[in-house]
C-alpha cells in the first residue's frame, strides 16, 4: 500500500534528471548536491510554481539553463523566492529589469539543476509565443492541485473587468502555434468546469495580428468568465493571490 501511494505521488526520480546530462559523471557531480529532492512529490506548492513560470516567468533551455520570475511588487517575488525555497532549499536574487520602463523586477535563479527538472515537469523553455506547453496531467486531474495552479496563473495573467463584470485571461502565440494555444486554454475551460462548475466562453482569437519586434506575428486566445454563479465559484474556490484583482473580483460579485 505504502509503495503504490509513494508511486503515484511520485513526479521524478533522480535517475530521471540525471539522464538528461549527456555525461552521467558530470551529472551526477552536478546533481548530488540536490538529491534532497528526490523522490520529487506532487504538491500543492509546486502546482503554482509551474503556473508561475507559464505566467510571468521565463525559464531559458541549454545552455544558461536559469530561471526568471517577473513583477512589479517586491512582495510577490519574495513570494516565488519563498516557494522555491520550502521545495528546492534554492533563493534567487531581485535585481532591475532593463529591458522595459514598467518598472519590473526580476527575480533570477542561477541553478542549472533546478532548470532541467523544471523543464521535465512540463515548464515551457525559451520565448513562450513560440513554444506549445500544456497543463501537466497530474494538475489537470486534482482539484487541489488545479485550483492553485489556476489561481496562480490567473494572477499573473488574468484581468477583472469591473465595466463588463467579467474575469478575461489572454495569452499571445505565434500564428503557428495558436491551435495548441487553444488547446491550453481548452484545458483551463474544461477544468474550470469539471472540478469546481465554473462556465466560461469557449476560448476565442482577437481579431488583429500582432507583430512583435523580432518579426514573429501573433493572435492574442483569449478566455472569459461573465456568468454571476461561476463568477462566486471562482471567488469561493479560486480567488486571486493578487489583492487589487481579489478586490475588484468582489466588487462585480456583489453589486
Amino acid at each position: 500500500m505504502n509503495s503504490q501511494s509513494k508511486t503515484s505521488t511520485t513526479l521524478l526520480e533522480f535517475d530521471n534528471v540525471l539522464s538528461t546530462y549527456q555525461s552521467p559523471f558530470h551529472g551526477l557531480k552536478a546533481l548530488s548536491p540536490y538529491v534532497h529532492w528526490f523522490p520529487l512529490q506532487r504538491s500543492v506548492a509546486l502546482a503554482g510554481i509551474i503556473a508561475d513560470l507559464m505566467g510571468d516567468g521565463h525559464l531559458q533551455d541549454s545552455p544558461k539553463l536559469r530561471l526568471d520570475y517577473t513583477s512589479k511588487h517586491i512582495i510577490e517575488l519574495q513570494r516565488f523566492n519563498q516557494q522555491l525555497s520550502f521545495l528546492f532549499n534554492i533563493q534567487g536574487k531581485v535585481r532591475d529589469c532593463t529591458t522595459n520602463r514598467y518598472g519590473t523586477k526580476n527575480l533570477g535563479v542561477n541553478n542549472k539543476p533546478l532548470a532541467r527538472t523544471l523543464k521535465l515537469l512540463g515548464v515551457p523553455t525559451g520565448r513562450k509565443v513560440i513554444t506549445p506547453f500544456f497543463i501537466p496531467e497530474w494538475i489537470l486531474t486534482d482539484k487541489l492541485y488545479f485550483a492553485r495552479f489556476v489561481n496562480r496563473l490567473f494572477s499573473c495573467e488574468a484581468t477583472v473587468d469591473p465595466a463588463s463584470k467579467a474575469i478575461e485571461i489572454q495569452m499571445y502565440k505565434s500564428l503557428e502555434m495558436v491551435e495548441d494555444g487553444i488547446t491550453f486554454f481548452n484545458q483551463l475551460k474544461e477544468g474550470l468546469e469539471n472540478h469546481f462548475g465554473i462556465i466560461t466562453s469557449r476560448p476565442f482569437l482577437e481579431s488583429r495580428i500582432f507583430l512583435r519586434s523580432d518579426g514573429t506575428r501573433t493572435r492574442a486566445i483569449r478566455l472569459k468568465i461573465k456568468k454571476k454563479d461561476s463568477l462566486q465559484r471562482f471567488k469561493e474556490f479560486i480567488s486571486f493571490d493578487d489583492k487589487d484583482k481579489l478586490h475588484r473580483l468582489i466588487a462585480i460579485t456583489t453589486t
